[in-house]
């Protein structure tokens, strides 16, 4: 190296030292370094983990999807770390449980008035990697405060295109006051929703609940707005325009849409997709007392069979409709030959009940593999084996040490997740053997290939089930006295991992959960 060449790399150094110091926003003009992984994060709020024909939809193809999981890796035993979006989307970019970055609710400026996760205590994958010299945006729901508090990235809300916002731009394509006299009460982004009779019916008496803060999800049917101008297309395109922008840079693009997440509404030709009476629903109706409270079991028993019909068709079409969004941007990928060297991730942040014992969407309070367990596909050609299957437990918390892994960079210290190539390379490695999930400060899941257990104290929740014997989790076996020393020896394994992981309700739960009497089991 000549002296010219080290008094510029020494300046080039200390520039880039000085940059991040500052916290700025953009980073510092980088051409592409050969050989470097660039990333791309795909992905939808609130789907099931088999509303992907690859993993067993019988009522829609989704072709755009799937090509990820046959071109690369398929993990069938994939949970989030909690059923709520806030806290599982910070887990995906910390590497830790909620207990330990404390994003335990959604976050929302009547909740959260401060940045609720400090990139400085508890470092991104997406700042980690905009130090290094990466092009990051993400582009969609964010659901953790501001964009911009964040070094990575630029202020810039669902769907909006600076300096004109979505809302204007709607405006101007499709004027509200065009439907000024529909009659329909429901309403998606200020246009009506046609709703059959059932859903009507449902969606009145639903309101007329009193302080029902989550009246909203009732708006159920067809929405008048078509695809090309329904903001998620809209976020597409922004992506696309992202990857044209930074084809010759080295890129960490998020695009994230929000379907299939309520309000349940889409237009044709997504709404008749799917034959209503085809519909198969599953699981027992009688649930527990504290899932009985749940905003999705009270819908459920409002709207009857019909109008849960009319939401699961509904929920499908809106799943078939990403999956376009999704196939526009593979391709792109491929016009711009980037496909070959960017790790293209699938997932989401949580799943649905999709009427699973009559209930409508979410809100419960309890685990069912349906709310917790998670679509998740890899792709990156030439380090990531096609069709591979990957059936070891993991979690949202292993995403961020996977992604550094493949980028050649190490993950910070001290967080719960871990690299996921061991397990996609077909690497004998030691691995988990359990599923942990959370909500709050109050219940606590443990899930293991045979065995579901949830326990809390405030509210007092037991519940045991075996999955093999009872796939949809039917019958909560904690009163069984045939099954007491299985139940007890989940909850020991339960506060174990509490413990090894730091979560701060462990000495608490450190209880015989059938008495709740004595200091420990």
């Amino acid at each position: 190296m000549t002296e010219r060449t080290a008094r510029r790399c020494l300046f080039l150094f200390v520039l880039g030292a000085f940059a991040v110091a500052l916290g700025t926003r953009h980073c510092l003009a980088a051409p592409r370094e050969s050989g470097r992984v660039n990333v791309l994060l795909l992905m939808t709020d609130e789907q099931h983990h088999r509303s992907l024909s690859l993993t067993g939809n019988p009522y829609i193809q989704t072709p755009n999807m799937d090509r990820i999981g046959r071109e690369g890796v398929v993990f069938t035993n994939a949970t989030c770390v909690t059923p709520f979006c806030s806290p599982s989307r910070a887990s995906m970019i910390t590497g830790l449980y909620p207990h330990t970055h404390r994003i335990l609710l959604n976050v929302s400026p009547s909740r959260n008035r401060q940045p609720p996760l400090d990139p400085n205590k508890f470092p991104t994958t997406e700042v980690i990697l905009h130090r290094h010299g990466y092009k990051t945006a993400h582009r969609g729901k964010w659901h953790l405060g501001d964009k911009g508090d964040f070094p990575c990235y630029e202020s810039w809300a669902y769907a909006s295109r600076k300096p004109r916002g979505y809302a204007r731009f709607l405006q101007e394509h499709l004027p509200a006051k065009k439907f000024a006299n529909h009659p329909s009460p429901g309403r998606y982004l200020g246009r009506p929703v046609e709703m059959i009779p059932a859903v009507l019916e449902g969606y009145r008496k639903f309101h007329a609940i009193p302080n029902n803060r989550l009246a909203y999800i009732a708006t159920i049917g067809r929405t008048v707005i078509p695809p090309e101008l329904l903001p998620e297309t809209q976020i597409t395109n922004q992506a696309i325009e992202l990857l044209e922008r930074h084809a010759k840079d080295n890129f960490f693009i998020t695009v994230s849409w929000s379907p299939p997440h309520d309000l349940w509404v889409i237009p044709e030709p997504y709404y008749s997709l799917v034959d209503r009476a085809t519909i198969r629903l599953h699981g027992t109706r009688d649930l527990p007392p504290w899932d009985q409270r749940g905003a999705s079991k009270r819908l459920g028993d409002i709207m009857g069979e019909p109008g849960i019909r009319e939401y699961v068709a509904i929920y499908h079409g809106m799943v078939k409709y990403i999956d376009d969004q999704v196939g526009r941007i593979l391709r792109k990928l491929d016009e711009l030959g980037l496909s070959d060297n960017t790790l293209v991730i699938f997932t989401t942040d949580h799943g649905d009940m999709v009427g699973a014992h009559g209930c409508i969407g979410k809100s419960i309070a309890g685990f069912y593999d349906d709310l917790v367990r998670i679509p998740l596909l890899m792709r990156l050609p030439g380090r990531i084996p096609a069709g591979r299957k990957v059936e070891a437990p993991v979690s949202q918390i292993d995403f961020m040490p996977t992604i550094l892994d493949y980028v050649g960079l190490p993950a910070p210290e001290n967080i719960h997740g871990r690299s996921l190539r061991p397990l996609i390379e077909g690497r004998e490695v030691s691995w988990r053997d359990h599923a942990f999930c959370q909500r709050a400060d109050q219940l606590r899941m443990l899930r293991t290939k045979r065995y579901k257990y949830v326990f809390g104290r405030k509210p007092h929740v037991v519940a045991l089930y075996d999955l093999k014997a009872d796939p949809n989790e039917d019958r909560n076996l904690a009163d069984d006295p045939a099954h007491a020393a299985e139940l007890r020896s989940m909850h020991r394994r339960l506060v174990e991992v509490m413990r090894r992981d730091g979560d701060p309700l462990a000495a608490a739960f450190d209880v015989d959960p059938l008495s709740e009497q004595g200091s420990g089991l």
